[in-house]
């Protein structure tokens, strides 16, 4: 008798992207992100020309929005964390972009 080929449930998509967001990945991200950002401070303090400003201002805001996709992303996709956990990764992503910000708005490109 004629049987059809077994074939496996399928996996969640969310499935797929928590094996990205693991907790190895997020520790990454946030390492180079502070990283950009500290770099970026430095450019900022120690170059005198207007260029170095807008390049370590450049460095800087490209740390802070890895810094604030590590921790949306990680509190989105994470449910397997504590839901405080979770919430102070959001809250700590909000205060960064409400006080910090990703851009500066003085930054003169020409």
């Amino acid at each position: 008798m004629y049987q059809p080929a077994y074939q496996q449930p399928h996996k969640p998509a969310v499935d797929y992207v928590k094996t990205v967001v693991s907790d190895l990945m997020l520790s990454i991200a946030v390492v180079v992100s502070l990283l950009l950002v500290m770099v970026g401070s430095w450019l900022i303090g120690l170059m005198d020309t207007e260029g170095g400003v807008n390049a370590g201002q450049v460095v800087k805001s490209l740390g802070m929005f890895i810094l604030t996709v590590a921790l949306l992303l990680g509190a989105i996709v994470r449910t397997d964390m504590e839901k405080w956990v979770r919430t102070a990764m959001i809250v700590s992503a909000a205060f960064l972009i409400a006080v910090v910000g990703f851009w500066f708005e003085n930054l003169n490109f020409m």
